[in-house]
């Protein structure tokens, strides 16, 4: 579709002054905009005037208002208002809602699988927002990961352009109007009911394709959703827990009364991230760590010190994940200690040879974080800045653009050299001229030579 005349700068609603096209759908496109009575950013998404005649767009446009404003969860975007107004002749309908950050998760899915711990956290944010949808009586029917932003730890759920109300009809047979072929139901082309399994199903596709990079199912068009493609496939995903595999098969089930509810949905993957770690064989423990000395063929095997207190376990003191800014050890080191310790007296000895006095220095290993950490450290420093006014509102814009294109653009060091001095030219340009603080400038330039790092490794 094109802008029909839509321009930066202006003014709809005689309130909504647009700065610049952020996205663009079948049947309308989105800007981000600044609310001139409000003083605040907005997203503006607004009905292709060529289509607004039609007063049954019209009405699917009336209806994401409807059901968005009925949902009040912090996953949701939120809807600030729904406007008809008149330009050059023609009646346009716009909706008005929350500019959030971040990035879709079609972009995260497209750099390849991601971790299953990250698939599945992001899975169960989702279906706890479904679950909200679904006991207030919406169906959203377009869950895709176009439709999924993440930022950081948030992930938000956008797009009740085409929800519905749980048993509305549904008056289209062909779902040539609704939704992506891969992600669709196949009970959506037999003109069943709205219903909230169709949603269960799409989020099963999206989940699936988290953890392995691909959907599914082999679906191209209309005619292969209304294929039966058989028994679900199971994800091959190192440590996923079964639990998920077998809540993600049902998911995908043909027969949506077999497909388990969103609450249930969100129950499974949260407990498969509480489920605690595999505890280390106690020869392992961090106060009895097993020692090989390979001098004079002498072996010594060290336990617990008697006069030492308990000590935890790496698997319960360790984090789930590791920052950006972390490191480990070579060794597992006792809380409070920055080398590993060997008890006072070897448990026996196998032979000849000296006991030493003390076990080797632990050096620590620096790790690097990936492309996905170290891109969202430096948007989190951003909004952080945005949120404390030590960055104005349109430079805080133009650096995450910046950023995301320096992770995004390059592909060979030639490329990524260029990018990382555009970007060091522009905090330098921002701090001089007052629009970015002496302060996250600095911790900025930190975020964006960690990323630069990150990105490098992968060239």
């Amino acid at each position: 579709m094109t802008d029909n005349g839509l321009r930066a700068g202006d003014l709809l609603g005689e309130r909504y002054r647009l700065i610049d096209r952020i996205g663009a759908g079948g049947m309308s496109v989105i800007w981000r905009a600044k609310d001139e009575t409000l003083d605040r950013l907005v997203a503006i998404k607004v009905l292709d005037p060529d289509l607004a005649g039609d007063e049954r767009l019209r009405e699917l446009a009336r209806r994401e208002a409807w059901a968005a404003a009925r949902l009040n969860h912090p996953d949701v975007a939120s809807v600030h208002d729904f406007v008809r107004t008149t330009r050059r002749g023609q009646e346009i309908a716009i909706i008005v809602l929350q500019l959030v950050p971040g990035d879709p998760l079609a972009e995260k899915i497209a750099m390849g699988p991601l971790p299953w711990q990250e698939a599945v956290r992001i899975g169960g944010r989702v279906a706890t927002v479904l679950s909200v949808a679904h006991r207030a009586g919406v169906v959203h029917r377009d869950v895709t990961p176009d439709n999924i932003m993440v930022h950081g730890h948030k992930v938000t759920v956008l797009d009740f352009g085409i929800a519905a109300r749980i048993g509305e009809p549904d008056d289209d047979s062909t779902g040539a109007t609704f939704g992506t072929p891969a992600y669709v139901a196949p009970e959506r082309l037999d003109g069943t009911p709205a219903q909230s399994a169709t949603d269960i199903y799409a989020l099963g596709v999206v989940l699936h394709e988290m953890l392995t990079g691909t959907v599914p199912f082999r679906v191209r068009g209309w005619e292969d959703v209304a294929n039966d493609h058989g028994r679900p496939p199971a994800p091959a995903v190192a440590g996923l827990p079964r639990p998920v595999v077998e809540v993600l098969q049902r998911c995908l089930r043909r027969d949506p009364h077999e497909r388990p509810h969103a609450t249930e949905l969100a129950m499974v993957l949260d407990r498969a991230l509480a489920a605690p770690p595999r505890r280390w064989p106690r020869y392992a423990a961090v106060g009895g760590v097993v020692v090989l000395l390979a001098g004079f063929g002498t072996a010594w095997w060290l336990v617990d010190d008697p006069a030492s207190p308990p000590s935890a376990s790496p698997s319960a003191s360790a984090s789930p994940a590791p920052s950006p800014s972390a490191s480990v050890s070579a060794t597992p080191i006792p809380a409070g200690s920055a080398t590993a310790t060997v008890p006072a007296s070897p448990r026996a000895s196998t032979g000849g040879g000296t006991r030493p006095s003390a076990s080797p220095p632990t050096i620590p290993v620096p790790v690097t974080p990936t492309v996905d950490e170290a891109l969202a450290t430096a948007l989190e420093t951003v909004d952080e800045g945005l949120s404390k006014q030590e960055i104005r509102n349109d430079v805080a814009l133009d650096l995450r653009q910046t950023i995301r294109n320096m992770a995004r653009n390059p592909k060979t060091r030639a490329q990524l050299d260029e990018a990382a001095r555009g970007t060091r030219e522009k905090i330098a340009s921002r701090e001089g001229e007052g629009s970015l603080s002496a302060g996250y400038a600095a911790r900025l330039r930190a975020d964006v030579e960690q990323l630069i790092a990150a990105i490098a490794k992968k060239l």
